[in-house]
């Protein structure tokens, strides 16, 4: 079974499970509340939205590399898309309900994950289109501080997940 018929197959389950699911998390915590359990649950909900924030940044830069924006816009399944970032804000802003996001311990790293999966969707994306007639209209040091400002992103997500 590939992701295409996956998604296809069972795409009101899976929009479902991304709607409910920050909200099973939540009750799960309201039910059960710990100093051990919540931040488990909490982290697991993350954990959950992390990989579909990575999988949805993976997915905008082969489509927009591959086939164009058009082609993207004409095959892809707005809500399965929409979805992600819904379960990854609401899942921030229930486990900031529930706890100081500090104390969940997969939100460090999960913030880490996503500045540098921004950064490759950005550095994916440029790879792409700078052709030599790119420098015709910009200054070849203006487009190095912008690599550079990316990379410095990038060890910024890369300190914020794996740093002390």
């Amino acid at each position: 079974m590939t992701f295409t018929t996956l998604f296809e197959q069972y795409r009101i389950p899976i929009i479902l499970l991304m709607l409910i699911s920050p909200w099973l998390a939540w009750a799960t915590c309201y039910l059960i509340p710990g100093k051990r359990e919540e931040p488990f649950v909490l982290s697991f909900n993350l954990a959950l939205s992390v990989t579909g924030i990575l999988c949805l940044i993976g997915y905008l830069a082969y489509a927009s590399n591959t086939g164009g924006w058009q082609k993207f816009a004409e095959q892809a399944d707005v809500f399965l898309l929409l979805s992600v970032p819904y379960h990854f804000g609401l899942s921030i802003w229930l486990s900031k309900l529930r706890l100081p996001l500090e104390q969940i311990p997969a939100f460090r790293f999960m913030q880490g994950l996503v500045m540098m999966g921004g950064v490759y969707l950005v550095v994916s994306w440029l790879a792409r289109r700078i052709y030599i007639v790119f420098f015709s209209f910009i200054p070849f040091q203006y487009f190095l501080v912008f690599l550079a400002a990316l990379l410095i992103a990038a060890y910024i997500g890369y300190e914020k997940a794996f740093g002390e």
